[in-house]
């Protein structure tokens, strides 16, 4: 059991050797479209979102390219009496332009997530896929990152909600900013 714990810890510092941890703070937005029953309304939520992803650089197809795993908390603050609450796992890839645009540090990403609700949330899980675009730089000897990332989120409604909200696929936009520290 000792030689599988040690080869396993030895496998994942290798992988992480060459990760970046990428710590983000920002401003979620997603909404709900009513359906047609008398007296429901759009609402559209709020929040802050709290992540980290681990981002492998030189995995990609090209160079620059980087793989990112990782995930977020996101707090939506309550509309109408409805309340929101995510743990989001999010997979993608991420390139960086300066490769092709040398002076210009600015990267694209495509992003698959998974968000599941806690608590009383009106979403009770959701599907999510898009993109995004962010700039690096150096402030203080730290990489920073600022960005937006895009995403089109097919929601399932918690029971309760489930005839008074449309669970189509909708628009959820994250802004953010964050740091970057180096494996």
């Amino acid at each position: 059991m000792k030689k599988v714990f040690a080869t396993l810890l030895v496998a994942v510092l290798a992988v992480f050797s060459f990760a970046a941890f990428d710590a983000t703070v920002g401003y979620v937005n997603t909404s709900l479209n009513a359906s047609e029953t008398p007296g429901a309304t759009d609402v559209t939520f709020h929040g802050i979102s709290v992540g980290a992803n681990y981002i492998y650089e030189d995995l990609g197809f090209v160079e620059g390219g980087a793989l990112v795993l990782g995930g977020s908390f996101d707090y939506y603050f309550e509309q109408e009496g409805l309340s929101q609450m995510d743990l989001t796992l999010n997979v993608g890839y991420r390139q960086d332009l300066e490769v092709f645009f040398p002076g210009v540090p600015v990267f694209v990403e495509g992003l698959f997530n998974y968000s599941f609700g806690l608590g009383d949330s009106t979403i009770k899980n959701a599907l999510a896929f898009g993109g995004g675009v962010g700039t690096t730089f150096v402030v203080q000897n730290l990489n920073v990152s600022l960005g937006a990332d895009i995403l089109f989120a097919k929601p399932t409604l918690a029971e309760e909600y489930e005839g008074l909200y449309e669970d189509g696929f909708g628009p959820k936009f994250k802004i953010y900013a964050g740091v970057t520290l180096p494996f």
